[in-house]
């Protein structure tokens, strides 16, 4: 313990001297904005790992995605699509350069993409692509075997981004991003930060400030620390109870957002007892959203009925919720023959104790508490569960191996802003049969036909209804128990001007912040 106390005090040491050095280059010419979160890319390569570079602005996509989760022409600046659907034409934006000052042209575009779909199979893979093709600098035409009307969605992920030929040594390895937005890739460093510096020659509004320093901090505690010591300026997502600290400070300002994100359970449906959607649905039953939401998230967020949250298009807003009711869990338990049958509080099954085990991260510092409380839930209708907290990582290997019964995950639902990615991904048969973070080898056919009909078809009202087909299907055969949906929470130093939480998480949008 008394080991751990040093090193604290040493860090707090370096964080208070780190704060001077901070202030002292914010009274000079150039303005530094320091920030933090708590992800690292996997790669240097935006192509393997996007979402960070896409969202510190240093690479950019051909289309966006605005403030209402809708698709918005980026370096295209217009696309039309055939009367049968399958070739796509994207326009490109003119006087766009690569950091480097390579003009950006439809051809390097092309070879961008298709180097992209490549490296992110997983989920480019997913695109009915044969072809793309440059007829001219500034037009961009991809053909598909079949009608797709998700195409520009999936062109907004930031692995699909813009990188110059210069990017690569000769073996087609990115050594060195470089991009065309609105910050210039400095340095990185894997899993401790990632330096950006203002590009004076972009296309669309110029940062404000020089230069942006990000720091991978995933313990919410200590980005609390570089906070208070103003080490830092923006600290993300941060947990309801850390947050609510600063709600009466003058000199910070608390960002709330809900977003494209869900809390939800996955059930090993391989194995006892899961494997039975009596029991699944008995989980659902017992447990009580609103608690949870209640005491372990401040208030912040709302209990959840299906997939998408409410405000959003694609969600099935007349899925009725699973009701907290003991009873009826204790119910549904005896009649998949799980009873109590020696007094001793925990059911069995054929001489086995329902002993399940939970298996969560920490990076979200919310998800062991969350356990915490399902665990004395499920207590309460005779199941007796075993916490497993983990990084993500590790997390993410004990599901994948099947070893759990219950995965404990924030699951992230608008990356692509359109609901074909999520439902490929976590609910067809081709996703759910795989590595993943949704449901956990679970079949439906029905539910497969409808997702396959859903991405052929371009009539949106008809995918709309396809789409809330499958959530109802989704939420009765209950392979997944969804709990409450996010709000993210932001907190600012509050001479920080500008800064926008997005609802998809799509950007930090660094280029519209500047420090007073």
């Amino acid at each position: 313990m008394k080991r751990k106390e040093g090193i604290l005090f040493i860090l707090l040491a370096l964080v208070v001297l780190g704060a001077g050095c901070t202030d002292k280059e914010q009274k000079g010419d150039n303005q530094t904005l320091s920030i933090s979160g708590q992800w690292s890319p996997t790669s240097i390569d935006p192509h393997i790992s996007g979402t960070v570079p896409q969202r510190l602005g240093y690479v950019e996509t051909l289309v966006g995605v605005d403030y209402e989760g809708k698709i918005i022409p980026n370096l295209a600046k217009s696309w039309e699509v055939s009367s049968d659907g399958k070739k796509w034409t994207f326009k490109l934006r003119e006087g766009v350069l690569f950091h480097d000052g390579t003009p950006f042209t439809a051809e390097i575009m092309k070879k961008s993409l298709e180097r992209s779909f490549i490296q992110s199979a997983s989920t480019f893979g997913k695109i009915p692509v044969t072809s793309i093709e440059a007829p001219d600098n500034l037009t961009l035409v991809i053909s598909l075997n079949s009608t797709f009307p998700a195409l520009p969605a999936y062109l907004s992920k930031g692995e699909s981004a813009a990188l110059a030929p210069g990017s690569y040594d000769a073996s087609g390895n990115v050594t060195k991003p470089i991009g065309t937005g609105p910050f210039i890739f400095e340095s990185y460093k894997p899993e401790e930060e990632i330096v950006v510096v203002k590009n004076p020659d972009y296309w669309g509004h110029v940062a404000s400030v020089d230069k942006v320093v990000y720091r991978v901090i995933p313990e919410v505690l200590t980005r609390k620390m570089l906070l208070d010591s103003k080490d830092i300026q923006i600290a993300m997502i941060l947990s309801p109870d850390v947050a609510d600290k600063y709600t009466e400070k003058a000199d910070y300002t608390v960002l709330e957002q809900p977003i494209a994100r869900v809390r939800m359970i996955a059930f090993n449906t391989e194995k006892e007892p899961f494997n039975d959607k009596k029991v699944r649905q008995a989980v659902n039953y017992a447990i009580d959203r609103e608690a949870i939401v209640n005491s372990v998230l401040s208030g912040y967020g709302t209990t959840a009925s299906g997939l998408f949250p409410p405000q959003f298009y694609w969600a099935n807003k007349d899925i009725a919720p699973y009701t907290y009711d003991v009873e009826k869990a204790k119910t549904l338990l005896d009649e998949a023959g799980w009873t109590d049958s020696d007094g001793d509080g925990i059911r069995d099954k054929n001489g086995k104790p329902m002993k399940i085990t939970l298996v969560t991260y920490s990076e979200r510092a919310e998800l062991p508490s969350i356990a915490e409380v399902i665990q004395q839930q499920l207590k309460k209708v005779g199941i007796e569960t075993e916490l497993k907290v983990l990084n993500t990582d590790a997390a993410n290997a004990q599901r994948n191996k099947g070893d759990f019964d219950i995965y404990l995950v924030g699951r992230g639902l608008f990356f692509v802003p359109d609901p074909d990615e999520i439902m490929m991904t976590d609910y067809h048969s081709s996703g759910t049969s795989i590595d993943g973070w949704g449901a956990y080898r679970w079949h439906n056919d029905t539910v497969d036909q409808l997702i396959e009909q859903a991405r052929t078809t371009s009539d949106e009202a008809t995918r709309k209804k396809l789409y809330d087909e499958v959530q109802a299907i989704v939420v009765e055969e209950a392979p997944v128990a969804y709990l409450n949906y996010y709000v993210n929470i932001d907190v600012t130093t509050s001479n920080i001007k500008g800064y926008r939480l997005h609802p998809t998480e799509y950007s930090f949008d660094l280029q519209n912040v500047s420090i007073s």
